[in-house]
């Protein structure tokens, strides 16, 4: 089986392929938001290096969030695209679950955290077997750290780099993980969980496919605040 992933949830685009369950090439590019240029040129260049078609790929995974919403979006049309044209399904994975897979050789409590807006944060935890233990939320900076109190934990994700002071001072200086790639989502990452998700049978059709914003764009909020 081949699996096709991809997430443009950041400022980073991330493509990959899985085979036989092990990541076979990934590209990511921390290039801040022309996902919409960027995308189908890396699928195409990443397709071309391994010799592999687009009727030979099996399913299709996808980031679908939280982040940025228009990097959500197109990656889901990206993706939807794809499985349409080729009639395959689709594994929606949480972006935040996909940022955990950057330190899941950490055997405690492992925290993702993506900058949302001024004191706020779009997070979600992970235990060592991938269990979800806090289910994607939005959250302030003091509400994650007061979930966090007493508990053996790492954080990854710009979130954590935004406000790493913070979390130093409150929970040590080990709780953030350490490096720059570590908190960017990796193309592999997507398509190794894609393919692990597509063994389990949980591929969807791509008109089941659909993003998690968690709360609502800026565009929405001004609509309403005009509208009241």
């Amino acid at each position: 089986m081949i699996v096709l992933g991809l997430d443009a949830s950041s400022d980073a685009a991330a493509v990959g392929i899985a085979a036989d369950g092990i990541t076979r090439c990934e590209y990511t590019i921390y290039n801040g938001k022309n996902h919409s240029l960027t995308l189908l040129p890396m699928v195409e260049t990443m397709l071309h290096e391994l010799g592999v078609d687009f009727q030979d790929i099996d399913a299709y995974a996808c980031g679908i969030g939280p982040g940025s919403f228009t990097g959500v979006r197109i990656g889901a049309a990206t993706v939807k695209g794809f499985a349409q044209a080729w009639q395959k399904p689709v594994i929606p994975i949480s972006s935040l679950q996909l940022l955990a897979e950057n330190i899941r050789e950490f055997d405690g409590l492992r925290v993702s955290a993506v900058h949302a807006r001024v004191n706020e944060l779009y997070c979600g935890a992970y235990d060592s077997k991938n269990c979800e233990v806090m289910s994607p939320s939005v959250m302030t900076v003091d509400e994650l750290l007061n979930f966090l109190q007493g508990k053996r934990c790492k954080i990854v994700g710009n979130g954590a780099m935004v406000f790493r002071q913070q979390f130093i001072e409150a929970l040590g200086h080990q709780v953030v993980a350490e490096g720059s790639l570590v908190h960017l989502i990796r193309g592999g990452a997507v398509a190794e969980m894609g393919y692990r998700l597509a063994e389990q049978g949980h591929g969807v059709l791509y008109t089941e496919l659909s993003p998690a914003y968690l709360r609502e764009s800026q565009a929405e909020r001004e609509y309403k605040e005009k509208h009241k």
